[in-house]
């Protein structure tokens, strides 16, 4: 029960949500799409290849690939009716196949993706929930298909620290306000990545489920993802 409320929940308030996602890379200045960029380097994506993007939300890591894999075939999952709808009227369908779907628990078949991302989602979800999408994503991998999951950290100390304290604990929550962004208006972006802290948490989870795992840690400790091959 308190799964499936998650689950209702999320699907409510990214609905909410999705007509002023993009107005993040802008809060962020510039950092949201730079991450992207960067995640999806880790890939090492060829042309023609099947990539899935797990909560996917407005599509914007689904453009990123099109615009440099045009002829690749990619996948879209989220939960909210809402981020595929924007992201199908971003990027439209030539070669993307829009889910509306939970990304514990897809459609996709088994066995069938080269490369699997996921940016920016892990924090929504709970430590348990982490586990079983590691598993999701190990079942669509073919064998050595890649993956890489980047996620908004908790720095640990020092002047980045106070700087991400300041920035995501007062002044992006003031300005979500302002912009009537309740996403970040009402904290919830500090609250997840609060929570989430950072992606050793769940180091154990990844290396009992994949034979090869990198952590890395970017911009000071502002970001921390992994990634590795199944």
């Amino acid at each position: 029960m308190r799964f499936s409320n998650r689950i209702r929940f999320q699907k409510r308030f990214f609905d909410r949500f999705s007509s002023s996602y993009h107005l993040i890379n802008f809060l962020s200045f510039g950092l949201a799409t730079l991450t992207r960029r960067r995640s999806l380097t880790t890939l090492k994506i060829e042309e023609g290849e099947t990539i899935c993007d797990l909560m996917c939300g407005d599509g914007s890591n689904i453009g990123m690939i099109r615009k440099k894999f045009n002829k690749s075939r990619i996948f879209g999952v989220d939960i909210s009716e809402g981020m595929i709808r924007r992201a199908r009227f971003r990027f439209g369908e030539d070669n993307v196949t829009f889910l509306t779907e939970n990304a514990l628990s897809s459609s996709i078949s088994s066995s069938s993706c080269d490369a699997v991302s996921c940016t920016f989602g892990l924090k929504t979800l709970s430590f348990e929930e982490r586990k079983i999408l590691f598993s999701e994503v190990y079942r669509i991998l073919k064998p050595s298909g890649a993956f890489v999951f980047t996620e908004l950290s908790r720095p640990k100390f020092g002047l980045i620290y106070l700087l991400w304290n300041f920035y995501f604990g007062f002044l992006l929550p003031l300005l979500g306000r302002f912009f009537l962004l309740p996403f970040v208006g009402k904290k919830y972006l500090s609250h997840s990545i609060d929570s989430f802290e950072n992606i050793t948490k769940d180091e154990s989870s990844f290396r009992s489920v994949f034979s090869q795992v990198d952590l890395f840690s970017w911009y000071g400790g502002i970001v921390t993802g992994a990634c590795g091959r199944k």
